[in-house]
């Protein structure tokens, strides 16, 4: 059995998002990293109820987009630690997006996995 490397990326250290608020990522580049299309986020948040989503795009620089057919990550996640795993179309550059649905301000620390 053949052994996959696993990319982890740090997305959001200790961000602080207000109560209805969004925070989106830097670019990911998966270029090199996501060659066997397998995903997942692990988070930890203090609180509110959030929804990860994700955009991508063909160029770092370029207009980022949710692909058709997209759903979101996850929704309706509160306090604590978790994660999730998720199925994304390829494109070689990936933002992630957290938002605030109406609940309170928070702080997240998020992570992507990528094999």
């Amino acid at each position: 059995m053949s052994k996959r490397a696993i990319t982890t990326y740090k997305v959001f250290n200790a961000e602080a998002i207000s109560k209805k608020g969004v925070a989106t990522s830097s670019a990911i580049d998966l270029r090199r990293s996501a060659q066997n299309g397998i995903f997942s986020i692990a988070y930890v948040t203090t609180a509110g109820s959030l929804t990860f989503s994700y955009t991508v795009c063909t160029t770092k620089d370029g207009t980022y987009f949710t692909p058709t057919g997209a759903e979101s990550i996850a929704s309706g996640v509160t306090v604590g630690t978790g994660g999730y795993s998720f199925s994304p179309p390829a494109y070689p550059f990936m933002k992630l997006v957290a938002t605030e649905a109406d609940s309170a301000a928070t702080v997240l620390t998020l992570h992507l996995n990528v094999a």
